[in-house]
Order: C-alpha cells, then sequence, then structure tokens
C-alpha cells in the first residue's frame, strides 16, 4: 500500500480550467482591485484626504491662536463656524452621502453639547439668583416660598 500515487479527475460543466483557474473568474470576483493602477490612485486619494485634513487643522489652529492673540472670542467664533461649514461642504463634494451623514451628526453633537452647557449655566444662575435673595417678582429679599 506504501507508495502507491492516486490520481483524482475533476471535470467542470460548463466552463473550462483556464476560465475557472486561469483568471476568468477570479478577475471578476476581485473587479481587478489588485492592479497597480488602483494601488495608485488608491494611495493618491489618501494622500490627498490626509493632506485637506492636515490643512483644515492647521487653519483651525491658526484660527485660535490668532483669537488668543487678540483676544477677540467673537470673531474667533464666527471663523471657527465659517471652517466647519466649509468642512461640511468640502466633505459633502467629496463623498455626498458620506459627507451629509457627517455633517449631521456633528451637528447633532455640537446642538447636544450646547443644550447640555445652557442646561447648566441656568441651574447654575437660578441657584445663585435663589441664594442672593434677590426675587424680581417682589423686590423683597425674601428666600421662601410663596405659595
Amino acid at each position: 500500500m506504501a507508495g502507491r500515487d492516486y490520481n483524482i479527475n475533476v471535470r467542470w460543466f460548463g466552463q473550462g480550467s483556464r476560465q475557472a483557474f486561469g483568471g476568468g473568474n477570479l478577475a471578476k470576483m476581485n473587479n481587478g482591485l489588485n492592479t497597480e493602477n488602483n494601488k495608485n490612485i488608491t494611495t493618491a486619494n489618501l494622500k490627498g484626504y490626509a493632506s485637506l485634513g492636515m490643512a483644515i487643522k492647521v487653519t483651525q489652529q491658526i484660527n485660535e491662536s490668532l483669537g488668543s492673540y487678540t483676544e477677540n472670542r467673537l470673531r474667533q467664533r464666527k471663523m471657527q463656524v465659517g471652517i466647519r461649514f466649509g468642512k461640511y461642504a468640502i466633505g459633502m463634494m467629496l463623498n455626498p452621502a458620506l459627507g451629509a451623514l457627517y455633517a449631521g451628526v456633528d451637528l447633532g453633537y455640537k446642538t447636544l453639547n450646547y443644550q447640555i452647557q445652557i442646561g447648566k449655566q441656568n441651574r447654575e444662575a437660578d441657584y445663585y439668583k435663589r441664594l442672593s435673595g434677590n426675587n424680581t417678582n417682589s423686590g423683597s429679599r425674601y428666600r421662601g416660598s410663596y405659595s
């Protein structure tokens, strides 16, 4: 029994072995994703996106530095909003669906944080108003409940 060779014959119906294994179906399955040209395009796109992201980040840092230097926080916030909406526009130009999704999620996140911040500030102001005894309804310094 040792040393025997067995031959197994496989027959592909409807396709020759050249089509099945010679690149016909396999080339169709990976859609040419492994070609050198596509690798170069992907590398160039990634480098472009990275450069664009770095340019936006540097612009934001310059805006923050100028705001700190001039102490003009209102102008800094306006510029930051302009940069943010510019970032949304660039994202939507590059990939409309993903850019719109990013803009929606980011705006929702900013809105939520803003609402939380305003709620905290209102609670703090209400606390200090009650603590000081300053009641605008009667003009008295009464700290208790009127009901």
